[in-house]
């Protein structure tokens, strides 16, 4: 059942799936810390939420077509210049993984595998809900402004379940505000290039190399750091020369 076509109601629906999503997301990580003993951070986790992360990829499309009638909301044709925002972000997950493979000890394992799976899934799944669902039905009936801190004030919330997976409340907090900074910025990336091929790409990659750097015991030193703040202040940016003229 689609959406209305005046977008009305819409939003709403977004905002429900984006709830149904962390509710399953809430479910794997009690699954994972309280039936299986694995705390958050600990790579192994991904065996567990593999599973979790195939059935939010199948919820993500299932609402997708549920609220907009197809389940490609933000797959539009990408837009090859906005992608020079993005350039600066693809460089250094480029020198991480240098860094992961160049500092540590790198081998093939099954949980090497399980990483890159759950991560592709994560990096899909995540986007399509918070950057297509959420950010397309709020743009529907808000502001660009208001839909892209709606969408990130969800994506941030999606994070506050991993203390059910034994983070203690001060790491929890670091996390809502980290993941409220890059929804923000994924935000208006995915607006910028009209696709959000590009912003899964980027979040899986980002997730991948770092689950991958602590099996590999590899040394980032101040890469994540760096990340991040390029991340930010490349989001910033767009938001302030480009996406502000969109203004409703």
């Amino acid at each position: 059942m689609a959406g209305k076509a005046d977008g009305r109601g819409t939003l709403r629906q977004a905002v429900l799936a984006a709830i149904g999503y962390i509710a399953i997301m809430a479910l794997g990580m009690f699954t994972a810390g309280h039936v299986f003993g694995i705390t958050y951070g600990d790579p192994e986790m991904v065996y567990v939420l593999v599973f979790f992360e195939v059935a939010m990829s199948i919820y993500a499309v299932v609402m997708a077509r549920r609220i907009f009638g197809h389940w490609h909301c933000g797959f539009g044709p990408i837009d090859w210049r906005g992608m020079w925002w993005l350039a600066p972000s693809f460089l250094v997950i480029a020198v991480l993984f240098a860094a992961a493979l160049l500092t540590g000890t790198v081998s093939v394992s099954l949980l090497v595998l399980a990483v890159i799976v759950t991560m592709i899934l994560v990096g899909f799944s995540e986007e399509l809900m918070f950057r297509g669902i959420v950010l397309k039905g709020a743009l529907r009936e808000v502001s660009v402004l208001k839909a892209i801190l709606i969408s990130s004030a969800l994506f941030s919330s999606l994070h506050a379940v991993n203390v059910l997976a034994f983070v203690p409340l001060d790491g929890m907090v670091q996390q809502l505000v980290l993941t409220f900074i890059f929804g923000l910025a994924m935000a208006c990336f995915a607006l910028r290039v009209n696709s959000l091929v590009p912003v899964i790409a980027f979040h899986a990659l980002w997730d991948m190399v770092q689950f991958l750097g602590d099996i590999w015991t590899s040394s980032f030193g101040l890469l994540v750091f760096i990340g991040v703040v390029v991340n930010a202040v490349m989001g910033a940016a767009l938001w302030w020369f480009v996406l502000r003229k969109r203004q409703g």
